[in-house]
């Protein structure tokens, strides 16, 4: 094989281990997905977005986890997902849950044997595919006629190679454009690219955020947004116990509005922001690895895809002519004549 198809074979071993690996819980249980119907954890997860969940030992739960859990009502097939905001031991472990936007905590308790598992992440607006997929010109358009054209390219595969000689001269020329063919990365345009886009992401994404600082919180308190962008904040306390006592802790606000923010009273916290353009759960994750991380992912993120959208730009594919081989090769051939007749005198 030459180098192309060794690349191309690296790639395609790549993906099959990568998804071998994410498929491989849910194969074995040990992971499950659900669709989010309910507005109860807004801005964690919005109505329509799957959410990942994994099995684990409820003993390893700790208040501020999120947990899922069969419906205390008995419905079948239907589940919850709060926050834990409270503990107890009995005859087995109880949860007290709650949701985000809900005001008041739930009325009732959640026993282990009821526990399914901790969200671990949010895949936002993929659970509307399935109810796509029940609309029939999309399901046509998506489905049917993309199999279909690979139903009747087939077909004329068969066709095309059902006589020997045939097919002896298409495999001829294709080996010979695939020999003429090749796919050019433009270097330069690229890094030009990337540079671009980096500091229009850089630039907006920063306008957009306040700088990450300590504060010390009174009863009741204000959070302003004067960007162009709809903001998320985080206060992250110094003793994460206080977390769940400040009233809402982690939340959206709309560009050019303020929302207030009750808390006990000389509580310090860190109080990050930045602009709402990647999931809420995304950024609280990235938060609690480093509080700098949420805005460089957004840069990273938003270069990328833009970047990738710019392919045409910087990504070329050039079929080389027999002519033009041969006005290389003679080039070549005059070039090696006059280096012999230099090396002669």
């Amino acid at each position: 094989m030459n180098k192309k198809e060794n690349f191309q074979v690296a790639i395609a071993l790549f993906i099959v281990i990568f998804l071998f690996k994410a498929l491989i819980p849910f194969i074995t249980g040990s992971e499950k997905a659900f669709i989010v119907l309910s507005g109860s954890m807004t801005p964690l997860m919005l109505p329509r977005d799957m959410i990942i969940v994994k099995s684990v030992d409820p003993n390893e739960l700790t208040v501020g986890d999120i947990l899922t859990f069969r419906d205390p009502g008995g419905k079948p097939n239907t589940y919850v997902t709060h926050r834990i905001i409270a503990l107890k031991e009995d005859k087995e472990l109880i949860f007290k849950t709650k949701g985000d936007a809900n005001n008041a905590e739930d009325n009732f308790n959640v026993t282990a044997s009821k526990a399914v598992g901790k969200l671990v992440f949010v895949i936002p607006f993929a659970g509307y595919l399935p109810e796509i997929t029940k609309n029939k010109n999309i399901f046509f358009f998506m489905i049917i006629l993309p199999a279909s054209l690979i139903i009747i390219g087939e077909i004329w595969n068969i066709i095309l190679f059902n006589n020997p000689q045939r097919a002896r001269k298409v495999e001829r020329e294709r080996k010979k454009t695939s020999k003429r063919t090749f796919y050019a990365v433009k270097g330069q345009r690229l890094v030009a690219l990337i540079l671009i886009n980096g500091l229009v992401f850089t630039g907006i994404i920063i306008c957009n955020s306040e700088e990450n600082e300590s504060v010390i919180l009174k009863r009741e308190n204000t959070v302003e947004n004067s960007g162009f962008l709809s903001m998320v904040y985080v206060f992250t306390p110094d003793d994460p116990k206080q977390t769940l006592a400040i009233d809402h802790w982690y939340g959206v606000v709309p560009k050019n509005n303020e929302t207030q923010v009750i808390a006990p009273e000389n509580t310090t916290v860190k109080l990050n922001t930045v602009p709402y353009i990647l999931p809420v759960f995304w950024i609280l994750e990235l938060t609690k690895i480093n509080p700098d991380l949420p805005v460089a992912a957004e840069i990273v993120v938003y270069t990328s895809i833009s970047t990738l959208v710019l392919f045409p730009i910087w990504y070329r594919k050039s079929t080389i002519r027999g002519r033009r081989k041969r006005i290389r090769f003679h080039r070549m051939f005059v070039q090696w004549k006059r280096t012999l007749r230099f090396v002669n005198l």
